[in-house]
């Protein structure tokens, strides 16, 4: 009875044992002691073609995926892409130029400024849209005429991309780009032609001659908190004109909402509001304890 008992005991323990020797376990080793690891979707084969075998700092032969940049060690995803910490639809910032209204105090003879808006997406990408005012009444030094533009309207549109989304939205690093537009009139008045030694100064003025022009811009800025939901940003402009109306004169040298043609270069100063929509996404609970473990 005794050796029967001992016979079935031993296969048991045989049996379990070779159970235990038919699993695999895979260790999965995260880069970030913090960072949990994420099995892969199985239902989706990676393309051999596009893996690179490399080793890690830890002595770990790493896969790469070269087309997602996803790194596998043994079939198991090691870190997953980046996520978002805020929402798709942020915030709303609303903005006004107050660069030309403080430089036409200041002597300057163009520019009146506009106001802006701005919608947060994830707070790394930022759709914008700007309307204002531009007007000009110059007579440049050593010239002989004066440049006039009566009050003209124009339009801004463009998007720009933050550095810093996963950090605090009061600040930020932003580069974009962005097309502006404006229709507008403008007039060159007491223009002097100088008929030389024997003949007397003539005068004529050109008036109300029509024009559009479109232009590109762009832009690398940032924004800083002030207080409560109030902010200010310095913003350095490139800008090109990329399309304009012909007229027998020529061009004009001022445009609305792009300046003189003096230069590549600009630059505006805003002071900003941002209104809230929604909050910080909540941070999933991730962390685990001692070695994570996948098994199959």
């Amino acid at each position: 009875m005794y050796r029967t008992l001992i016979a079935v005991v031993a296969a048991v323990i045989i049996g379990a044992l070779s159970v235990q020797a038919q699993r695999r376990v895979t260790p999965v080793v995260p880069r970030d002691p913090g960072a949990a690891p994420v099995i892969p979707d199985v239902k989706k084969p990676i393309d051999p073609s596009r893996l690179v075998t490399t080793t890690d700092a830890q002595g770990n032969t790493v896969t790469v995926d070269t087309v997602t940049g996803l790194e596998y060690v043994d079939s198991t995803l090691l870190k997953a892409p980046p996520k978002m910490e805020y929402p798709l639809l942020h915030e709303v910032v609303a903005g006004v130029n107050v660069w030309d209204p403080v430089m036409r105090a200041l002597g300057q003879k163009y520019g009146l400024g506009d106001v802006w808006g701005e919608l947060s997406m994830h707070n790394r990408y930022f759709p914008f849209f700007a309307i204002g005012l531009g007007n000009c009444n110059d007579t440049p030094v050593d010239k002989n005429y004066t440049f006039k533009t009566p009050l003209a309207p124009y339009f801004k549109i463009g998007a720009s991309y933050n550095f810093l989304y996963n950090s605090n939205p009061d600040y930020k690093l932003q580069m974009g780009l962005r097309y502006g537009f404006s229709t507008y009139k403008w007039s060159v008045l007491d223009v002097t032609v100088d008929e030389g030694y024997w003949g007397q100064p003539s005068h004529f003025s050109l008036e109300g001659l029509s024009h559009t022009a479109g232009y590109l811009e762009v832009t690398f800025g940032i924004k800083v908190k002030i207080a409560g939901n109030f902010s200010a940003g310095w913003t350095l402009v490139y800008h090109s004109v990329l399309h304009e109306s012909k007229s027998p004169y020529g061009k004009p040298m001022y445009i609305p909402g792009y300046g003189k043609r003096n230069g590549a270069f600009t630059a505006n100063f805003s002071v900003m509001y941002t209104i809230p929509i929604n909050k910080k996404a909540s941070p999933e609970v991730t962390e685990e304890k001692g070695l994570p473990v996948s098994e199959e």
